[in-house]
């Protein structure tokens, strides 16, 4: 059936099952919502060529930018922390 492409749909489902299985990956992160959303995105988003980012952008770029990113989250709450008195103390 070409209007459903059966036959891409169960390729795409054995690829990324393999990913799962080689990768020694979770299956609880089938669950993760930002998993679902990046799949949603690709497939309603014409990307012809589009590669994946590597272990380096990962680990590197890509990583420096969520944290940047949960940073600007925090600053908010941040700033009344003083006001609230937290204290913040860790053994380590």
């Amino acid at each position: 059936m070409r209007s459903f492409d059966i036959p891409i749909r169960n390729q795409l489902d054995q690829e990324l099952s393999r990913m799962f299985f080689t990768g020694d990956l979770p299956f609880n992160l089938t669950r993760n919502p930002h998993y679902l959303r990046s799949y949603s995105f690709a497939a309603n988003n014409s990307l012809p060529g589009y590669i994946p980012p590597g272990y380096n952008k990962l680990r590197t770029t890509l990583l420096h930018q969520e944290k940047t990113n949960v940073e600007l989250l925090l600053q908010p709450i941040k700033v009344t922390w003083k006001d609230k008195e937290v204290i913040i103390v860790t053994d380590g």
